[in-house]
């Protein structure tokens, strides 16, 4: 249970510095993902965590990794992952 609690936590605060960074409210996110503002929230306060499909789409609205937005990867803001065994910064490019 308590493992739980971090994990949501942790997203929580990923999730926020996300938004802050991509400029995206809440309500915003909400509107693109296609859920309630009450559920995105719900998810930025660590009170909930998303289902896969909701995170999912949040991940790409917000042009990150699930693994960056629910920190199993460093999030840089630029594009990049941080890879966890060597610790060098990786260039994501997006294929349309």
């Amino acid at each position: 249970m308590r493992s739980n609690y971090i994990k949501e936590n942790f997203m929580s605060l990923q999730l926020k510095e996300i938004m802050s960074v991509r400029n995206v409210t809440s309500a915003l996110l909400a509107e693109k993902v296609g859920i309630s503002k009450v559920a995105v929230s719900n998810i930025v306060t660590g009170k909930s965590f998303p289902s896969l499909d909701t995170l999912m789409k949040m991940a790409d609205v917000l042009n990150v990794t699930i693994s960056e937005l629910i920190g199993e990867t460093e999030f840089t803001g630029a594009g990049y992952i941080v890879c966890p065994y060597c610790g060098k910064k990786i260039k994501i490019e997006r294929g349309e």
